[in-house]
């Protein structure tokens, strides 16, 4: 017969140690413990509980905050000192942010309020002899074959990522970078910038999705001294400032189509204009553009150049979203978590079990949103483990969320798209008249049209 797994094994007893000035706190923390088969020891004064810590091994102490003239955060800090696997717990009638961050700072694994309920307390004793008996010692989380910009994923639409990288990285094409927002585009951009032969040189991004047309062509062309109210002093564009480097143009869909003109002008000539001059200056940017959206339905809608895309589409680079390759999710848990530890110092890990439901998510926001929920995840671990309890309760948090968002958006949209429709109908088409009605852009016309399933070529429902 094999030998039996740590995570079949019975979980023994806990030594657990209670430090409180109160006598019939300790009295009533004592019975819970015990009742619950672990051993307790009390101590009304913190140096009486260090004399005992200094020669008995423990694994778990409450410890109040306010024990006299004595700190008991102080104490937490000393206890760890003598006994560095040990499991500290702050008490306080008092609970406030700074005691909180306090705690946790000096490595307290939970912060709890007076009363203590019988049933956290028991769940509380359970977990950490659950995790305890499973895993010993707080592990050290293994290192991370990936750096904090690598891209992660061994699945074959990943390795189609990967080789299509690695074969345009040595060349100075334009690449546009496609997939859904959160999937990790910028990481693509960045990869392709460090194998080319322009690693050393800088890689600008900038999310042309955030800026105004007005400012983007400042922050990308520059300007002149006196060019226009504010102008003090000339100033180089990020076009000049990436000289002979890699310009990442994120979100390149959301540009106005007067400005795409411009920047087909820049790419074609390899020479900027700053704005107020006269003098064209000539750079050796390569171009790496990235978008979110439906690029064959913005054609067909008008709402992109198609000279543009052609010019900054030389190559294209499709990223999958996070639930076309679920076989990498384990893989990108384990990289977050190697992340979270490093950056906070921490040695948070994960059980198998709790992979299982993560990976059977959607997360409709990617990779992105994974990050998210891990770096979520192991913060609110106390005992240094995320559990499968942890993770179906953010589950559920999530899908009580989704489903409120679920009811007033439709509706919204509903009403939006009627209102949009009656518009078209009274201009006759005109959608240059429809979006000064509804006081957008054309563009954004465009857009919502997409969004909401209205056929502006037409005039017609979908």
């Amino acid at each position: 017969m094999g030998a039996t797994s740590e995570r079949t094994s019975i979980p023994g007893p806990l030594r657990v140690v209670v430090v409180d000035d109160e006598p019939g706190t300790c009295l009533f923390l004592q019975s819970v413990v015990t009742a619950q088969g672990h051993s307790c020891t009390t101590f009304l004064r913190g140096s009486e509980a260090q004399r005992y810590l200094s020669g008995t091994t423990v694994d778990l102490v409450l410890v109040d905050v306010y024990l006299g003239a004595t700190n008991g955060i102080d104490l937490v800090q000393s206890f760890l000192q003598m006994q560095p696997q040990l499991h500290a717990v702050v008490m306080t009638a008092h609970p406030s942010v700074e005691t909180a961050a306090h705690s946790v700072a000096e490595g307290a694994i939970d912060y709890i309020s007076k009363p203590i309920s019988v049933d956290s307390l028991s769940s509380l004793l359970q977990r950490i002899q659950i995790s305890r008996t499973r895993v010993g010692p707080r592990p050290e989380t293994p290192p991370s074959p990936h750096d904090s910009s690598a891209i992660v994923g061994t699945s074959q639409k990943m390795l189609e990522v990967y080789k299509a990288i690695a074969r345009i990285a040595p060349s100075n094409a334009a690449v546009l970078i496609t997939g859904p927002s959160g999937s990790g585009k910028e990481l693509v951009a960045r990869a392709i910038h460090q194998h080319s032969k322009r690693a050393n040189e800088p890689f600008t991004p900038v999310n042309c999705g955030s800026l105004t047309e007005t400012v983007l062509e400042d922050e990308l062309f520059g300007h002149e001294k006196g060019a226009f109210t504010g102008a003090d002093s000339a100033r180089k564009g990020l076009f000049e400032a990436t000289d002979r480097g890699t310009l990442f143009l994120d979100e390149i869909t959301e540009t106005t189509l007067n400005f795409q003109v411009k920047l087909l002008r820049v790419i074609q000539e390899q020479q900027v204009r700053r704005i107020g001059s006269n003098k064209y200056v000539p750079v050796d940017v390569r171009i790496l553009a990235a978008s979110n959206s439906d690029l064959t339905a913005l054609l067909k809608q008008g709402q992109f150049r198609e000279d543009l895309f052609y010019r900054l589409g030389v190559v294209q680079i499709s990223m999958p979203a996070l639930r076309e390759r679920r076989e990498d999710i384990p893989a990108l848990i384990e990289h977050f978590l190697h992340q979270f530890n490093a950056k906070n110092q921490a040695h948070v890990s994960i059980e198998p079990d709790a992979v299982k439901p993560l990976v059977s998510m959607d997360w409709p926001g990617n990779v992105r949103e994974l990050e998210n929920t891990i770096c979520r995840l192991a913060i609110f671990a106390p005992t240094g483990i995320i559990a499968l309890e942890d993770v179906q309760a953010e589950i559920s948090q999530v899908e009580v969320a989704s489903e409120s968002e679920k009811q007033t958006p439709d509706r919204l949209s509903e009403v939006e798209r009627e209102h949009i429709i009656r518009l078209l109908k009274e201009t006759g088409g005109n959608k240059s008249e429809t979006a000064r009605r509804l006081g957008i852009e054309r563009k954004t016309l465009y857009k919502k049209a997409l969004r909401l399933g209205i056929d502006l070529l037409s005039n017609e429902e979908k």
